[in-house]
């Protein structure tokens, strides 16, 4: 019978990340961690449940396809365009004195020779994409200066892999001249793009529009897949990497109107393949070495961050950011990155450094990933800090608003905030909103909004705007976990002042209230109830008697709810269950506990 045991390798990598993804979700951690620790405890030099067999290798291979292809999916030259500033001015210069100075470092203090030394510093200069974006994102930090700044930065250091990986093999040669080698590779480079994109051009829109009019899904799933592929093993025949092919067909695609739908079919593959490959490179490390090496992994992580955190810090300042942002910058991209394993494994198959080099490196790496939530933390109250004593020197702020009390407290500028704050407006009644981002105060109070900057989880600040005279604090952040924390903050702080903010869910009200809510407006019932309201319209009822209905529903229902959510899940099981044709359940409760 035909070997299979590579199908066990498969299903025991499988089970593993599906674990890994439950319990690092729950610790709010980032995945690609987990997916590290759990190689390193099923593979050869742990539990030895996995062997780093050639199938494993070649699923860790796909994964950077994949990866390298959603990259230029994401990418459009218009969108390019509008931030090549900070994208190719100092994401460039970020990388290239990040790598010189590693390099300096290597050879002249640790005697590596200038082939290995210019792969480590690539490898180190990247910071991870993954972990980075999602600490942004948790903290709603994305259309900030940082959040725009990191997402250049990190795009620019994508873009970098490309070449990187295209020099890889070149360096390997002896008698090397390390222009001529960037300039080969350069040239072969663009022989390639033009090779891809011709037959792109030509091909896909036409090829795309056929194949969506038959409306066959798995047609659509295989088209995209030979794309990839395709382009992944042309480039690889052209003697270049195969991740520049896959890159060089996202961006075909990402130039067709057909990017998004793409985008959704190979997301899940994606996240998949980049999870096992993860997994691979946990499985290389060697636990004994590792232990033996622990405070070398240690310095090597310590060192790196505190360089490019330097370095980040300089360049924002000579772009001319504030010191504020620029700390918190430096602290967030500190670490190393997804895609400096890929580079080490590669220099390691090409004989450019030894595997025992590697591993403590990607140790390194791995530690620095792992601090990114707390280093985050750092530069964020750093920052605020900083913005406090500007804000604070001389009293400013409190000049600016005087002794105020009876007001109205909005916290955030979002588009709820806007209607609530043109509604009081225009009322008359005394409001102001607290916003933590720059841009954004600028702008709003050009259009008349009594709007200003500040951190609403700062003391401080809360003082200084009257929180605890005012008549309600109301919390419009578009971000969930955000209000909740800011929710608890100010009734820890100000506990008679009455809290009010929203859910996204009629059941995630119980989790506002516990924290200090005095009340919430759920999203989904209030939806519901407009909608109620305009279908008792069409039936024919008067608005008097719609609005009687509508508000007995909603006090009937703010009741219910402080009932439903004494439940706890295996109580409110039993009565889903004796009652199923009474009280249909919330399909969102779950969704929201996996948060």
């Amino acid at each position: 019978m035909h070997d299979i045991t590579y199908l066990n390798d498969i299903i025991t990598l499988l089970v593993a990340s599906i674990v890994v993804v439950v319990i690092f979700r729950q610790i709010g951690l980032s995945p690609a961690l987990g997916y590290l620790i759990a190689g390193a405890i099923i593979g050869p030099f742990g539990m030895q449940y996995v062997e780093s067999t050639q199938s494993t290798k070649s699923i860790a291979e796909l994964g950077i396809v994949f990866m390298l292809f959603a990259i230029g999916l994401e990418l459009t030259f218009a969108r390019l365009s509008t931030i090549r500033k900070y994208v190719f001015g100092f994401g460039t210069l970020q990388i290239v004195i990040t790598a010189s100075v590693i390099t300096y470092i290597c050879c002249y203090f640790f005697k590596i020779p200038i082939e290995g030394a210019i792969i480590i510093s690539c490898a180190l200069a990247m910071s991870s994409t993954a972990i980075v974006m999602q600490v942004i994102a948790e903290n709603g930090e994305q259309s900030t200066r940082v959040g725009r700044l990191s997402f250049s930065i990190l795009l620019m250091q994508d873009l970098a892999v490309i070449p990187i990986l295209v020099l890889l093999p070149l360096l390997s040669k002896s008698d090397l001249n390390v222009f001529n080698a960037l300039g080969g590779a350069l040239f072969n480079a663009i022989i390639a793009l033009l090779i891809i994109f011709a037959i792109g051009s030509l091909l896909l829109k036409p090829f795309f529009r056929i194949i969506a009019h038959t409306q066959n899904e798995v047609l659509f799933l295989s088209f995209t897949l030979l794309i990839v592929l395709g382009s992944a093993l042309l480039c690889h025949k052209l003697g270049l990497s195969f991740a520049l092919g896959a890159f060089i067909a996202g961006l075909m695609v990402a130039e067709t109107e057909y990017r998004y739908r793409v985008e959704e079919e190979i997301l899940s593959l994606k996240s998949l393949l980049m999870g096992l490959f993860f997994m691979t490179i946990g499985m290389s490390f060697d636990t004994n070495l590792l232990l033996e090496a622990f405070m070398q992994i240690i310095e090597i992580s310590m060192g790196l961050i505190a360089l490019k955190a330097f370095i980040i810090i300089i360049l924002c300042r000579i772009f001319r950011f504030p010191l504020a942002p620029a700390i918190h910058t430096g602290l967030l991209l500190s670490q190393g990155g997804e895609f400096s394993f890929v580079v080490l494994l590669v220099a390691v198959q090409e004989k450019l450094i030894d595997d025992e080099l590697s591993q403590i490196l990607m140790t390194a790496i791995t530690f620095s990933m792992a601090l990114t939530p707390l280093l985050a933390n750092i530069g964020r109250k750093i920052k605020g800090q900083i913005y406090i004593k500007e804000i604070l020197r001389d009293n400013k702020l409190k000049r600016e608003i005087g002794d105020i009390s009876k007001h109205i407290i909005i916290i955030g500028f979002s588009k709820v905030s806007r209607i609530i704050a043109y509604i009081l407006r225009k009322r008359k009644i005394n409001y102001l909103i607290l916003e933590n981002n720059h841009r954004v105060v600028r702008i709003e109070r050009n259009n008349g909004f009594n709007i200003y900057y500040g951190d609403p989880m700062n003391i401080e600040i809360l003082n200084y705007i009257g929180t605890s005279k005012a008549d309600s604090v109301i919390i419009g952040l578009d971000d969930e976990i955000a209000c909740i924390k800011v929710t608890r903050f100010i009734h820890q702080n100000f506990p008679a002042v009455a809290v009010i903010t929203k859910s996204e869910t009629f059941n995630n009200a119980e989790r506002f209230k516990k924290v200090g809510a005095s009340y919430v407006v759920s999203k989904n019932l209030e939806t519901g109830l407009q909608l109620s309201q305009a279908a008792l319209a069409c039936a024919g009822l008067k608005n008097e008697e719609i609005n009687s209905i509508i508000t007995s529903f909603r006090d009937i229902n703010n009741e219910a709810l402080k009932d439903l959510i004494l439940f706890d899940e295996n109580e409110e099981f039993e009565k889903t269950k004796n009652t199923k044709n009474q009280q249909p359940s919330d399909p969102n409760k779950e969704a929201f506990s996996e948060d």
